[in-house]
C-alpha cells in the first residue's frame, strides 16, 4: 500500500458519478491541483465536460470547468481505476421503499463492478448518503477480496445552488476513515481544497454514518420547534414570533440558523434522513420520538399554514417561489412546503396559482397537472423570504 505522502505527491484521484455533486466535488479538487478522470454513463454528457461545452444551473461549475487543466470525464470504470490512488463514489442512493431508507443499489453496483476489475491498493470513498450499518455489511463485503483496498465513507454537507462554495468553504468536513492512511490522505485533501479552516471530524466508517443523519436530523428538529414557536406566538394577541425566535437563536446554546418561522422544511435531504435516523433507531430498539415529533410537526405546520390562508377567503391564491427552498437557483420541488400548503388549498375547493420561473413551472405542471392553475415569473427569484434553508449545509 503506498504511503499517504506518495498519494499525496501524484495527487491522482477518481470519480464514479459526475452528477451535480460529482462533477463540483472533481472540480474542487482539480482547482487544489489534483489529476482527476471521472466516469459517467451518458455519452453526451462526458463529450459536454471533455470540450467544456457543458453549461450548468449549479453556480460557479460552468466556470470552473472552463478553467480546469486536470480534468478528463469517460465512459470506462477500467480508466478511472487504472489512474487513480483514491475513488471517489458519488452516485445516487434516491429514497427507498419500507424499512430501506435509500435504495443502494447503483451504489452496491458500482462497488462490485469495482471489485471485478481486482483493483489493488486503491482508497475508495462513499461520498452518497447510506444507511448505518451499510459500510460493514454490504461495501466492504463486495470489496473484500480487493487486495489491499480500503473503503471509506466522505458525505458532503452542501446546499443545493451553492454546491461549489459549500465545498469550498464548509462548516465541517466528515470522514468514515476506512484505515489511518486514508483518514490522512482525505484530509490533507480539504486542507488542500478548502479557503476557510473547517472542522475536520475523522472518525470510524460507522460513527460516520450515524453523524451525518444526526446533522440533518438536529437541523429538521430546530426549523420543526421554530415553525411550532411561532405557531404559537401567532395565536396569543400582543405576542410576536419574530421578536420571540430571535431572541431564542441568539443564546449561544440555541444559535441563529434555521430558527426563524416560515415553511417547514423539504427537499431530497431533510425529511428522508431524519426519517432514516428514526428507521435505523428503530432496528437498534431505539425509539426515535425526536425524530417522529419533527416530522409530524413539519406536517401539522404546513395544515396550519393552509387554514390561515383559507381564513382570509380569497377568491384566488397565488402561490410563489415553490422550489424546495427559498429563493433556490436549481430546479427542485421535493417535499416542497409551498406546495404541500397550495395542495391543502386546493382540497379545500380553492383556486390556486403557481407563480415562479419558468424551468420550476414546468416541474410542477409535470407533477400536479391540472390541479393548479400557472403563471410564469420571468424575474430569477420571488421577493418574500422564510426559514434561512438556502444557505444551510444538508
Amino acid at each position: 500500500m503506498s504511503s499517504a505522502s506518495s498519494i499525496l505527491a501524484s495527487k491522482r484521484a477518481g470519480f464514479v458519478g459526475l452528477g451535480r455533486l460529482g462533477l463540483c466535488t472533481a472540480l474542487t479538487f482539480e482547482q487544489a491541483g489534483w489529476d482527476i478522470v471521472g466516469s459517467d454513463v451518458f455519452p453526451s454528457y462526458v463529450e459536454s465536460i471533455n470540450s467544456k461545452t457543458l453549461s450548468s444551473s449549479e453556480p460557479g461549475v460552468t466556470e470552473a470547468l472552463a478553467a480546469s487543466k486536470k480534468m478528463r470525464a469517460t465512459l470506462n470504470l477500467s480508466e478511472v481505476v487504472e489512474h487513480a490512488d483514491i475513488i471517489f463514489i458519488l452516485v445516487a442512493t434516491p429514497t427507498g421503499v419500507g424499512e430501506e431508507a435509500y435504495d443502494t443499489t447503483t451504489l452496491s453496483r458500482v462497488l462490485s463492478n469495482l471489485a471485478s476489475l481486482s483493483p489493488k491498493n486503491k482508497h475508495v470513498v462513499i461520498c452518497c448518503t447510506v444507511m448505518p450499518g451499510y459500510i460493514a455489511t454490504t461495501g466492504s463485503y463486495l470489496l473484500e477480496k480487493c487486495e489491499g483496498c480500503t473503503l471509506s465513507y466522505n458525505p458532503e454537507f452542501i446546499a443545493q445552488g451553492a454546491i461549489m462554495q459549500g465545498l469550498s468553504e464548509p462548516d465541517l468536513v466528515l470522514i468514515g476513515e476506512g484505515s489511518d492512511v486514508a483518514g490522512q490522505i482525505l484530509q490533507a485533501m480539504y486542507e488542500q481544497a478548502t479557503s476557510n479552516q473547517p472542522r475536520i471530524c475523522r472518525m470510524s466508517p460507522a460513527s460516520a454514518e450515524i453523524m451525518k443523519l444526526s446533522v440533518n436530523c438536529f437541523v429538521t428538529t430546530k426549523i420543526s420547534f421554530a415553525n411550532m414557536i411561532g405557531d404559537i406566538a401567532d395565536a396569543t394577541p400582543g405576542a410576536d414570533k419574530m421578536d420571540i425566535l430571535a431572541a431564542v437563536g441568539g443564546d449561544s446554546r440555541v444559535g441563529s440558523k434555521c430558527i426563524l418561522p416560515g415553511y417547514g422544511f423539504g427537499g431530497p435531504c431533510f425529511p428522508r434522513d431524519n426519517r432514516a435516523l428514526g428507521t435505523y433507531a428503530r432496528k437498534v430498539g431505539v425509539m426515535p420520538e425526536i425524530c417522529d415529533a419533527t416530522d409530524k410537526y413539519n406536517k401539522i405546520h404546513a395544515g396550519i399554514m393552509t387554514e390561515t390562508m383559507l381564513a382570509k377567503d380569497l377568491s384566488k391564491y397565488v402561490i410563489e417561489d415553490v422550489a424546495y427552498k427559498p429563493k433556490c437557483p436549481v430546479d427542485i420541488i421535493e417535499e416542497s412546503q409551498p406546495l404541500e400548503v397550495a395542495k391543502g388549498l386546493v382540497r379545500a375547493g380553492k383556486t390556486v396559482t403557481i407563480k415562479d420561473r419558468p424551468a420550476i413551472i414546468e416541474l410542477v405542471k409535470r407533477t400536479y397537472g391540472r390541479i393548479f392553475q400557472y403563471e410564469v415569473d420571468d424575474s430569477k427569484f420571488s421577493e418574500h423570504t422564510s426559514n434561512p434553508l438556502s444557505s444551510y449545509k444538508e
